[in-house]
């Protein structure tokens, strides 16, 4: 292993992506925006640094040439696509314009569920090269139900056939509630690829993972094309970690959380849903995906990435946590560490903390409970804000026309 203050020819992202063959990273915005972010990024650095800042941020995703990008899919929600009407103005609201004028008769949500579509559409096609490049394996692009419909599995299900027409890499980001787990089964026995959202635990990583197992069952048995399909289960471990009722269980019984213990929380859930979906005994089909990383604990670390490094899942990063990993990770080693353990002195005191106990145990909680949980409940909440931005942009686009 080469020492801390080592100089490395290649980025921080770049070394992440091969510390396997089998890791992949995803782009955890709408591709529309990669270029304005990639040259506020240079912007804000020094003039010595410029040119190889530019140089590794176009190794990530080049708009000309997108068959051949380290990003190899995409992950979107509401509140992403509600970012790209800030960030982009002049691009996008001449297509909300046009869907405003050519559809009088839509009340504000139908047209910001227009607009969601066509910017999704809009971003989808960037990662059409590498999807027909890779024969259907990459170049995927995230497209969410409506998240204020978690156990609505009717709507949902016309939501995610709408989406699924947007384009052929689309794959479609479904709750993981109960009804939304249904969905994912419904979805995947008529060969659509799927993204299971607001996963936090264990017991929803399995529920998923055994839904898409028995929908590939039933569709394979009525003779579906896989050949334009996968499955992910994005777990938000980040989110788990930050909510309160965990740090009040934490503290009735009489452990404090610190920072260190919330990072090896999420990693530890992160790597016992990693091992059960990829225990072959199983027979599972879904691909971990880990999200929502934070830097820590303490200065120059990021153990959400570095504990996970070399495993055969997906990782999605948005603008901030990139920022934060080529900086911490400039001079710093990255080495498979997903098949150590967590220490045991950490993995005491967490499994006796109820709220992480319940999340990292198999049947810790029950699949009715999945959308009661403080981590879903304020994930929804925060995604379904979003939804109503959007409409709330298409009402001061209306005045100005």
């Amino acid at each position: 292993m080469e020492n801390e203050m080592a100089v490395y020819t290649k980025s921080a992202m770049q070394r992440l992506s091969e510390s396997s063959d089998d890791m992949e990273l995803w782009w955890d915005s709408s591709p529309l925006i990669f270029e304005a972010w990639a040259k506020s990024m240079v912007g804000k650095t020094t003039v010595d640094e410029k040119d190889e800042l530019e140089k590794q941020l176009r190794i990530l995703f080049d708009v000309n040439n997108p068959a051949d990008t380290l990003f190899c899919g995409v992950t979107t929600n509401p509140k992403l696509t509600r970012k790209v009407l800030d960030l982009i103005p002049d691009e996008v609201n001449p297509i909300i314009d046009e869907i405003i004028k050519g559809n009088p008769a839509k009340n504000n949500y139908q047209l910001a569920w227009k607009v969601y579509k066509a910017i999704t559409e809009k971003g989808a096609k960037l990662y059409m090269p590498l999807f027909e490049k890779s024969k259907y394996k990459m170049g995927y692009v995230s497209a969410q139900v409506d998240p204020r419909l978690v156990t609505d599995v009717r709507e949902m299900l016309r939501q995610a056939l709408e989406l699924k027409k947007v384009s052929p890499n689309i794959i479609v980001k479904c709750p993981g509630s109960k009804e939304g787990i249904y969905l994912i089964q419904i979805l995947t026995s008529i060969g659509i690829p799927t993204n299971s959202t607001l996963v936090f635990h264990v017991p929803a990583a399995i529920q998923v993972a055994k839904a898409v197992k028995r929908g590939h069952e039933i569709g394979s048995l009525w003779g579906v094309d896989y050949s334009q399909w996968r499955s992910v289960i994005t777990m938000m471990i980040g989110r788990f970690e930050e909510r309160q009722l965990f740090a009040e269980s934490a503290k009735e019984v009489g452990i404090e959380l610190s920072e260190e213990l919330k990072r090896w929380a999420g990693i530890a859930i992160a790597k016992k849903a990693y091992n059960i979906i990829n225990d072959p005994e199983n027979g599972y089909l879904s691909k971990l995906l880990l999200c929502s990383a934070r830097p820590g604990p303490g200065e120059g670390n990021i153990y959400h990435l570095e504990k996970v490094a070399g495993g055969n899942l997906v990782y999605t990063m948005n603008p901030e946590l990139i920022d934060d990993f080529l900086k911490i990770c400039k001079t710093k080693d990255i080495y498979s560490q997903i098949d150590e353990p967590v220490p045991a002195g950490i993995m005491e005191k967490l499994l006796k903390i109820p709220f992480f106990k319940a999340g990292y145990e198999e049947d810790g909680i029950a699949i009715e409970d999945f959308a009661g949980h403080s981590s879903f409940v304020y994930t929804r909440d925060e995604f379904s804000g979003s939804m109503k931005d959007i409409e709330d942009y298409i009402i001061v686009r209306k005045k100005k026309l």
